[in-house]
């Protein structure tokens, strides 16, 4: 959006504890108006990052409480649908146990979206967007887990919407997360340039 300043706090393999760690130096530093959060692909589905369902949602709070403590309002999200199949590749099947990768990610997206509706916290429900999208192969990447252009334009459209009513057009905003947020596999990776989501939401009108 014309006159959005974006900064991308995407840092590939992270998950929210990691997140949480360095939340006063890339999200409270900046004073931003917005910090957009999207964690959980590494506390699913990366076994050296897993994290319990309990202290995933505990790190959301934190960071969700210690935004608004700094006069920031954070925006949560649920986490994307992934292409099991070539994840596998990469991981052991039977790291995910009975339920699958895409079964722990719905029971974390079922705790993300109790939690925000329980504190009315302003959520980006994106795993709902890409069930919505008509064509799933045109937004996951040939590794089953990061995004193509249109899937990174998708999530900025999807923050964007959550926002976009109050929103006067000068506003910081801090995307804050992991591989996704920082544009794995995109032209400007890690940067608010090319087709990162932080690049297309700075883009968007």
């Amino acid at each position: 959006m014309a006159g959005l300043t974006v900064h991308n706090k995407g840092i590939g393999g992270q998950n929210s504890e990691q997140g949480r760690a360095r939340f006063e130096k890339d999200v409270v530093a900046f004073k931003p108006d917005y910090v957009f959060i999207y964690f959980g692909l590494n506390d699913t589905l990366n076994e050296p990052r897993f994290l319990a369902l309990d202290k995933f949602i505990a790190n959301l709070e934190w960071m969700e409480s210690s935004a608004r403590a700094a006069g920031i309002k954070a925006v949560l999200c649920t986490i994307h649908r992934v292409a099991e199949e070539p994840l596998y590749k990469r991981h052991k099947r039977e790291s995910y146990g009975v339920e699958g990768p895409n079964g722990k990610i719905a029971r974390y997206n079922a705790a993300i979206r109790a939690f925000a509706k329980e504190k009315k916290i302003s959520l980006a429900d994106f795993a709902a967007a890409v069930e919505r999208a008509p064509a799933y192969e045109n937004i996951i990447s040939p590794d089953g887990v990061h995004l193509k252009p249109a899937g990174y334009e998708l999530l900025a459209r999807t923050f964007l919407a959550v926002v976009a009513s109050g929103l006067r057009g000068n506003e910081t905003i801090v995307c804050l997360g992991d591989s996704v947020t920082f544009g794995a596999g995109a032209k400007g990776a890690g940067t608010v340039e090319g087709d990162t989501y932080p690049a297309f939401l700075k883009s968007l009108k």
